[in-house]
């Protein structure tokens, strides 16, 4: 490595297929921002139309969002009892974590649904370039330990690496994300440790879980400007256009979003990207990369 190295940055926009507008924010800051990796949710409500629309873009690496909880599953419920409620939509995030916790999730049942996930974005033709999770429950050990089984079955080789690795992760963050963050790393860290010799590849960093909900421009700039040469790292967003998903000031509701889209798409960052030389690249890059 030298001084002159570029950094390589994957900007992943996630939740593509959670809705049309989501869609929407995500496509136009790849068109017109530093967005260069999107994870498609194959339980979205906006989940044909993402498809479509990412034909059109084939620079833009599309991995699978797994997800575990408040969607309506691809696997029939009947076939997944312990995940989904009586209602036949998977449980909402708290009941899933104390569920999760407790042993009652059944591991042959996420890994149906898991599978089912990725082959219903693989069936419709997406070159599937990594996973990660909603809420990265991917992190979890009982939850990692199937993720590997089913990215080797699918040929996946690339995941995300949610930890929050510096102290610099945490400053200027909601004090409330500090306990969420740490637990997400530690659990990351553990699942690593676990797997031992792990084929998976990833980036060296993982920016932004500690400020998920928060990001904007100013942030997002400096992030830019102190990352390390010859170093791979994901930086997260979560963009939207504004209109209506949950509450307008929840984290990643439709407010925020539209902050981050903004943020993605910001003068001041692009600007940032150029003065640092940073190459936008997505896990396609990664996978290929020897």
């Amino acid at each position: 490595m030298t001084a002159n190295s570029p950094p390589f940055l994957i900007v992943n926009a996630d939740d593509l297929g959670m809705s049309a507008g989501i869609n929407d924010a995500i496509f136009s800051a790849h068109e017109r921002g530093i967005v260069t990796s999107t994870s498609l949710m194959a339980v979205g409500a906006a989940f044909d139309s993402a498809v479509r629309e990412s034909r059109e873009h084939p620079r833009l690496g599309v991995g699978v969002h797994l997800c575990l909880h408040d969607e309506t599953p691809v696997s029939p419920p009947s076939a997944i009892p312990t995940l989904v409620g009586e209602d036949g939509k998977m449980r909402p995030l708290s009941k899933v974590l104390r569920r999760l916790v407790a042993g009652q999730l059944d591991a042959s049942e996420i890994e149906a649904e898991y599978s089912a996930q990725i082959a219903r974005a693989r069936d419709a033709g997406i070159d599937v370039t990594h996973l990660d999770s909603h809420c990265h429950l991917h992190a979890f050990p009982p939850v990692a330990k199937v993720v590997r089984r089913v990215a080797a079955r699918f040929g996946i080789v690339c995941r995300r690496k949610p930890e929050a690795s510096r102290l610099s992760d945490y400053a200027g963050a909601p004090i409330g994300r500090y306990p969420v963050a740490f637990m997400i790393t530690l659990c990351n860290k553990l699942s690593r440790a676990l797997a031992g010799d792990d084929a998976v590849r990833t980036t060296h960093r993982f920016a932004g879980m500690v400020r998920s909900g928060t990001v904007d421009a100013d942030w997002l700039a400096k992030s830019v400007a102190q990352l390390e040469s010859d170093k791979w790292t994901e930086l997260v967003v979560h963009p939207g256009d504004g209109s209506p998903l949950y509450g307008p000031q929840d984290d990643h509701g439709p407010a925020q979003r539209k902050v981050e889209w903004e943020a993605v798409t910001s003068p001041l960052v692009l600007e940032a990207v150029r003065a640092r030389g940073a190459k936008l690249v997505n896990y396609r890059d990664l996978r290929e990369c020897r």
